[in-house]
């Protein structure tokens, strides 16, 4: 029986129950097909405007490949690069080309270039969106400049239309 007799009001719950859903914040757990297929579209037109050929490769927050494409005429290399590098910057958590610096002779992570898959060329960014880790994009094709500057425009044009996106967690 309820305390002091009163009976729960079935009403009152759930006015009570969607109340505090809707002053909760949406969280997005994962990077959607359409937020992938979005995010490769942006590249595509990127590497387009730079005339680059490039391989595109996004990975959910665990590393696991969910999006890929390949334009013509790119290295052969670049199919494995852009995975690698997208992994890469998921299971670190930081942009490729900030990890190179920091595998440098007497740098803090020197020795983690010769662990097996670990990209530390420039290219690969995570995917933070409210401070939660939601995959990471790999660019391979072009120089690491170009690279590097596809992934952060097409990261900028995904923001500007969709969501924020950013490549560091703050």
């Amino acid at each position: 029986m309820p305390a002091h007799g009163s009976f729960p009001d079935p009403r009152l719950d759930r006015w009570i129950s969607s109340a505090i859903a809707n002053q909760l914040p949406e969280r997005q757990l994962s990077l959607s097909l359409e937020d992938a297929s979005a995010l490769a579209y942006f590249a595509s037109q990127e590497a387009q405007a730079c005339d680059v050929a490039v391989v595109f490769s996004l990975v959910d927050a665990c590393g696991y490949q969910r999006y890929f494409f390949s334009m013509d005429n790119v290295l052969l290399v670049s199919h494995s690069l852009a995975y690698q590098k997208a992994w890469t910057a998921a299971a670190l958590r930081i942009p490729t080309h900030e990890l190179a610096l920091q595998v440098q002779p007497g740098a803090e992570l020197y020795g983690l270039q010769n662990e097996n898959g670990i990209c530390c060329i420039g290219g690969g960014l995570p995917c933070w969106s409210q401070g939660q880790l939601l995959g990471a994009i790999g660019i391979s094709g072009g120089n690491v400049e170009q690279d590097l500057n596809i992934a952060c425009k097409a990261l900028e044009r995904f923001s500007a239309k969709y969501y924020a996106l950013t490549a560091s967690r703050t």
